[in-house]
Order: structure tokens, then C-alpha cells, then sequence
């Protein structure tokens, strides 16, 4: 076999990633390729390196705990990083905004994905060659990287639109950079539903986990079909569908349902649902496709409630507040009784009218009224709000209330540019966070937080957009029905003000997807884009600035916080970055960067 050495195995695949740091040089720079496949550890670590470009944390995409949450309208991030420049309007061919400044490149996303696809590659070219590996863990390992491969690629598509699919390493004395094509969306949309059915239909991964490897890291079928799902769904999108093609939206509803189908999944009971975010990754979840295995528990210091302030005990002030939820947010949370609370009155959304159906159940923004009482169960898992009982701290006597009103413990903060410790929204995100994780001092006795990729509910709710947009509306309220009824919410048919248009439903379709998800990480960001909906959604955020009287009774006041400046086209699918692009010559940039 001829020698190479292993520095050019893992050679840039792409100068478009534009640094010498992602060479992957061995720890002597002299490995070469034979003994790496006469060698069972390191033929092993082609497929396992695949694995390690998986992002681990949904705080570490848009910045340094700065969650990509905080890049929509369903949370604000008070300080002067990434988040506070992307609304800024900052975003350009020269400055990608999504960068680690410290590291050579700044840019993240785009290098970072295609350095997972060049890996993948490198897996799939090599491991038939391996003496070492027997069948049919060969087959697996190619099997599984070929899979992770169309997950880098799905991560390309939310972020960067069409890219050239590639299934060969690239020399790093490869020149042909000009010959690239953009393809269409539906091109690689086809191509990676091609590669994954492929896969599947191969019968090497097994349907759901990986009984050789006892570790639930390694993808599965079932993670195919939910790669299939998702991008079929984006190709379907108004976005990438602009003649609204009804074949594109039955191709993703059909592949939502072969995702329902799957035997080995069920949605968890709503009192189980804060499960699905906390807890041992490998510990079983039946709603649970996918998750990451690195422990994300830091992310309570970084994006939680303050619990310093607690009355009963010195407990360690929190490092920042980072996500909270904004105002539009919480109310798209229904009433018990399926009622959305207000409706706007102005282009300001701090002038409201009370809907008269949830005025009936005790929604109120009256002077001494409550409008936190009888809502969606999903509520009181997702947000903290003002006078919420938190729970006990770790090895703590008794429960932290959290205060959001102006002067209490966890007070409203009117000050936007810096890091702190307090919400500008009156609000804390509270899904995947935990009241154990605070104690005396530096105690703990939190369970582990783990990023979670693929879970069933999110293929219910693409088959209802996905029906729904095909006129399927009967079909479409069924699907929407079953994540409704797992929160304790009326069938959709039942709520104040229903009618059975299109219109109506696919508003309440849009809604139900931002409760299910928020605060998860990249549904709201993707969904804005591919709905085009940044114009009328992004142009600012606010919050609920509670204050307390005398008497003991709240005064609410909705505010706006700051106005943005990312809701332009521009925003709706971001620019190559300009050194690559330049190399590019045939790679065309999104239409509103040309």
C-alpha cells in the first residue's frame, strides 16, 4: 500500500476552512496511513474522530455559553458578545458574528461542519481497508459515519443553505475550488435522503441504539429517519419552496410518519417531561432519538436564576442570567383552557387586549391580578416568572421564590449592556436547568443536563405543518392533537376562537412548535428562516417590568427592550465567509448577499 502520511489523511478538505489548526497532526506527525489501519485503536479513531466534531452543547454555537436561543425573538442575551452584535445588524461578508475571536479562524460553523463531513469522509474511504476490523463492525463504523456525515450536512443547510455534496477526501493540493456549484436545496435534499435510505435499508445499524457498543452516543437508524425528517421538512419550507410545491411537503410528512413508526418510541407523560432534559444520557428515555453525551450542567451558571440571594443559606451567586425568555414568548403559551392570552395592539406589543376566554380562566394585567396562574403545563417547566416557586436547593430547608419584581431578589434589570445576573425581560429560562444544582458554598446534588438532538414530538409536529400545508387539515389537527393532549391542552378543534381555515391552523401549528421547543437550542433560529418571518417577528423584543405597591399588590408593564436590526433577507441564510468565497469562484452566495 503507498505510504501517505497521516498529516495529509486528515489535510483540510476544504481550504474553505481556511486554518493550518485543523490539519488533525498525529502527536509525532510521522503516523502513516498503514499503521493507522494495521493498528485497531487507530483505524478505530477515523470513525470515533467523526464523532468528536459533534457540537455538545447549545450553548457553544453562537458563543461561549451564549445560546443560539438568544439570536431569535424568544430570548434576550443582556451584554456586548455575539448575541448583542447579530441584533446589531453586524452580520457581513467580513464578519461572520458566530466567532470564537481567540481562535484562528474566529469563524465556527462553517469550518467546523465541514470539517466533520472531511472526518466522515475519511472514515468511509479508509476503514474497508483496515486488516484489523472484523465484519460487521466495519460495516458499522462506515454505516454510522456515513449517517454523521448527512448530520454535518443538515447542519450546513440550517445555517448556510446548499452546499456541494462531497464524497471523497480532498487533497490539500487540490485547486479545482472554482469548479464548485451551489446545487439547489431540493439537489441535497435529495442526495441526503438517497444516502440515509440507503443506509436504513442496508440493515447494518441496528433500529434504535447499539447493543455491541452499550453506548447510546452511536447513531442508529432511527437517527437516519430523523435526519431524513428534518431536512425534507427545511426542503419543503417556504424558504427553499417558494412555488409551494404540495409533492415537497407530502415527501416530509411521509417522512415524519416513518419516524412515528419507528416501534421503539413513545412520547414520555407530561409529568415525566422535565426528564427528557436532565438526567444520565444513557440512561433509557422512550421520546428520546438522539442526545448528546457530554454533560451540560454548567449551563444553569450560565443561562439560569440566581440563587444567590437564597434567604436560609450562603449559596454562590450565579455567573450570568444569559437567556431569558422575552415577553413574546411566554405569551404563546395557551390558558388551561386553549385561549392565547393577549392580543397585540399596537406595532409595539406593549398595548394589549386580554382575550375575553382567557380574562375568563383569571388572566390578568391588572393591578393585583395574576397573568401567570392556569397556563399551559409547559409553562411552569420552561420559564421562571415572578413569585414562582423554584424548588429546594441542594441540602436547603425550604423553597427559593423567585422575585422578578423591581427591588426583589431576582429583580428586573433595566440595564442591557453587560453580563448580569438579573433579567432585562422579568423572566429566567428554566427547562433544562435544576434548583439542586445550587447549595451551600459550592455543593451540588444536580443530575447531569444533556443537549438533546432528536426527540418523537418534534415528528408529530412536522406532520401537522407539513399536512396542513397540503390542505390535509383533518389530517394535520390529528397529528397536532397528540402533543396537545400530552400537555393537558384541548384538541385544537376545542379552542376560544377556532376556525377550520388553513390560515388558523398553520398559526396555531407555528405557535405549538415554539412552546414544544423553546429554550432546546436551534429550532426557533431555523424555523424563522425557513418561514420567512424575520420582518414582522425581529424587529425587537420585550419584557414584563413588575413593580410592587405598598399594599403587597403588582403593577405590570410591558416594555420594549431594545430595537434590532437582523431582520432583513441578509439575515435568512448566512454568507460564505468572504476568504473562501473568494476561492470559490463558482459557489454562488445566498441571493441577498450577491
Amino acid at each position: 500500500m503507498k505510504k501517505e502520511f497521516f498529516l495529509l489523511l486528515f489535510g483540510i478538505a476544504l481550504t474553505m476552512m481556511g486554518c493550518q489548526k485543523v490539519l488533525e497532526k498525529t502527536p509525532d506527525g510521522q503516523i502513516t496511513i498503514d499503521k493507522v489501519l494495521n493498528d485497531f485503536d487507530r483505524s478505530k479513531g477515523l470513525r470515533d474522530a467523526v464523532y468528536g466534531e459533534v457540537y455538545q452543547g447549545r450553548d457553544m454555537i453562537s458563543f461561549v455559553h451564549n445560546p443560539i436561543e438568544a439570536l431569535t425573538d424568544n430570548a434576550f442575551w443582556a451584554a456586548t458578545y455575539n448575541a448583542y452584535r447579530w441584533h446589531n445588524g453586524s452580520l457581513s461578508l467580513t464578519d461572520p458574528v458566530i466567532t470564537w475571536d481567540w481562535s484562528s479562524p474566529a469563524e465556527q460553523l462553517w469550518p467546523d461542519f465541514w470539517r466533520g463531513i472531511r472526518l466522515a469522509n475519511n472514515a468511509i474511504k479508509y476503514l474497508p481497508q483496515s486488516t484489523v476490523i472484523k465484519e460487521p463492525q466495519r460495516s458499522i463504523w462506515i454505516a454510522e459515519s456515513r449517517v454523521l456525515r448527512c448530520w454535518f450536512y443538515m447542519n450546513l443547510l440550517e445555517f448556510y443553505g446548499a452546499v456541494p455534496w462531497l464524497e471523497e477526501p480532498i487533497d490539500p493540493n487540490f485547486m479545482g475550488w472554482n469548479e464548485f456549484k451551489r446545487p439547489t436545496f431540493n439537489e441535497i435534499a435529495n442526495k441526503i435522503e438517497e444516502e440515509l435510505l440507503a443506509i436504513i435499508q442496508s440493515g447494518v445499524l441496528p433500529a434504535k441504539g447499539n447493543p455491541a457498543a452499550k453506548d447510546p452516543r452511536y447513531v442508529d437508524n432511527a437517527v437516519a429517519y430523523a435526519i431524513r425528517a428534518r431536512v425534507l421538512l427545511y426542503n419543503a419550507s417556504p424558504l427553499n419552496n417558494p412555488e409551494n410545491d404540495a409533492a415537497k411537503w407530502t415527501r416530509a410528512a411521509n417522512a415524519a410518519q416513518d419516524v412515528i413508526n419507528l416501534q421503539d418510541y413513545s412520547l414520555v407523560p407530561m409529568e415525566n417531561y422535565k426528564r427528557l432534559f436532565i438526567g444520565a444520557y444513557a440512561s433509557p428515555a422512550s421520546e428520546i432519538i438522539w442526545r448528546a453525551w457530554s454533560d451540560n450542567s454548567h449551563i444553569n451558571n450560565t443561562n439560569g436564576v440566581n440563587v444567590g440571594p437564597y434567604p436560609f443559606a450562603a449559596i454562590n451567586n450565579i455567573w450570568n442570567c444569559g437567556e431569558s425568555p422575552t415577553q413574546e414568548l411566554v405569551d404563546c403559551f395557551e390558558m388551561k383552557n386553549g385561549a392565547l392570552p393577549v392580543t397585540y395592539n399596537d406595532a409595539t406589543r406593549t398595548k394589549i387586549t386580554v382575550n375575553p376566554a382567557a380574562a375568563a380562566v383569571g388572566y390578568s394585567e391588572e393591578v393585583g391580578g395574576n397573568p401567570y396562574a392556569n397556563r399551559d403545563a409547559r409553562f411552569y417547566v420552561d420559564v421562571l416568572y415572578n413569585m414562582a416557586d423554584y424548588g429546594v436547593p441542594f441540602n436547603g430547608t425550604q423553597p427559593y421564590i423567585i422575585e422578578t419584581f423591581v427591588g426583589g431578589r431576582n429583580g428586573y434589570n433595566d440595564v442591557i449592556s453587560r453580563e448580569t445576573q438579573n433579567s432585562c425581560t422579568g423572566y429566567y429560562s428554566r427547562k433544562d436547568k435544576q434548583i439542586t444544582y445550587w447549595g451551600p458554598g459550592t455543593a451540588k446534588g444536580h443530575e447531569p443536563t444533556h443537549w438533546v438532538f432528536f426527540r418523537l414530538a418534534e415528528f408529530y409536529l412536522q406532520k401537522a405543518e407539513a399536512l396542513c400545508e397540503t390542505g390535509d387539515l383533518a389530517g394535520a389537527m390529528t397529528a397536532l392533537n397528540v402533543i396537545r393532549a400530552r400537555a393537558g391542552q384541548p384538541n385544537i378543534q376545542l379552542v376560544p376562537g377556532f376556525t377550520g381555515s388553513q390560515d388558523f391552523l398553520r398559526s396555531r401549528i407555528r405557535n405549538e412548535r415554539r412552546v414544544e421547543y423553546c429554550l432546546e437550542g436551534q429550532y426557533r433560529f431555523v424555523d424563522q428562516r425557513r418561514w420567512k418571518i424575520l420582518n414582522p417577528t425581529n424587529r425587537f423584543v420585550t419584557g414584563m417590568r413588575i413593580t410592587k405597591g405598598g399594599d403587597g399588590r403588582f403593577s405590570y408593564e410591558r416594555r420594549k427592550i431594545r430595537d434590532y436590526q437582523s431582520y432583513t433577507d441578509k439575515y435568512l441564510v448566512m454568507p460564505i465567509p468572504l476568504e473562501d468565497a473568494k476561492k470559490m469562484t463558482g459557489m454562488l452566495q445566498p441571493e441577498a448577499w450577491r
